[in-house]
């Protein structure tokens, strides 16, 4: 049996001043950890008590009325979760078995970035620089013994990842409005596990479009295709992904109430292929969620309206 308890006590400040045409704001949080891990069935116990600073600092300056740049820094801690962490067997099938690793660390990263926004009529478009620098990258490293292929997360190394980030919304007319998302980062591995060196570079890149289409002044519709570019880890090769989802949305009840109705995956085409080529053996995941209906009701109450979503995910 597995025990798993996490206490994270926090405290934050935020001081900012802002302008006609300039702000800034400064932060500062502080975190202290308990992790207690203890696995009943020999009695190991794994405790973790850290504390952490985590600063920010963002800056705005208002070109004209509609040109603004705005930069900033920040510094972040992803956790690793309950499932990262049991070391108990998660067995998908007889050749394939996944496990935690209890001494796992957490991910620090520090997030730099520049990002223009213009807008003007109808129109609006954001195009960011940013690069993030990532310590105790957490990876999931297979190991191949007696015809079974074991999987389980560990902290190799540091990660540098230097992109552009542009999205922008065009409305064409009063019915029909276009948002679009490109992401491009090119990324640096430095890391080795076992006397192993896994040093790589890599790179890859996502798109989304969505087009929203109002038919009348309660029914909307959706469409949003989105395509991730091929791109590596330290042990295997992803495939490239095409999918398209469809949404319906209606309102009711004066507003209050919406019916969304969506269709994940229309084609089915949102697969994922992975390959793991080494020298003394090889694997390949394949995963299909397949087309699905998702179909939900929201209400305000009071003086509110109902939530609009379209059921969409974002990256």
């Amino acid at each position: 049996m597995f025990e798993y308890n996490q206490k994270v006590f926090g405290v934050y400040g935020t001081l900012a001043y802002e302008s006609d045409k300039w702000g800034v704001m400064f932060g500062l949080r502080s975190e202290a950890t308990k992790l207690n891990i203890h696995l009943l069935n020999d009695g190991t116990k794994n405790n973790q008590n850290f504390n952490d600073l985590f600063p920010s600092f963002h800056s705005s300056l208002k070109i004209t009325e509609g040109i603004s740049i705005q930069a900033g820094y920040s510094r972040r801690i992803n956790r690793p979760g309950l499932w990262s962490l049991n070391p108990f067997f998660n067995i998908r099938n007889t050749y394939s078995i996944r496990k935690g690793n209890p001494d796992l660390r957490p991910e620090y990263s520090d997030s730099y970035e520049i990002t223009s926004i213009f807008t003007t009529g109808g129109f609006s478009m954001n195009m960011s620089v940013y690069q993030l620098f990532t310590t105790d990258v957490v990876e999931y490293i297979s190991d191949f013994q007696n015809g079974v292929n074991t999987t389980s997360p560990n902290n190799l190394g540091t990660k540098r990842s230097t992109g552009i980030e542009w999205n922008g919304k065009v409305s064409l007319n009063k019915k029909i409005t276009l948002n679009g998302d490109f992401n491009y980062g090119y990324f640096k591995r430095k890391g080795s596990f076992k006397s192993t060196s896994f040093d790589f570079n890599a790179d890859q890149f996502r798109a989304k479009l969505m087009t929203k289409y109002k038919a009348s002044k309660n029914l909307d519709l959706e469409t949003t295709v989105q395509y991730i570019s091929k791109t590596r880890s330290l042990q295997s090769n992803s495939a490239d992904n095409l999918f398209l989802d469809l949404g319906v949305r209606q309102k009711i009840i004066k507003g209050k109430g919406v019916v969304n109705l969506s269709i994940r995956d229309l084609f089915a085409t949102n697969i994922r292929e992975r390959t793991n080529i080494q020298n003394d053996f090889s694997t390949y995941n394949y995963y299909a969620r397949g087309r699905f209906v998702v179909l939900g009701f929201s209400y305000g109450f009071g003086k509110g309206e109902a939530m609009e979503f379209s059921g969409q995910k974002r990256f």
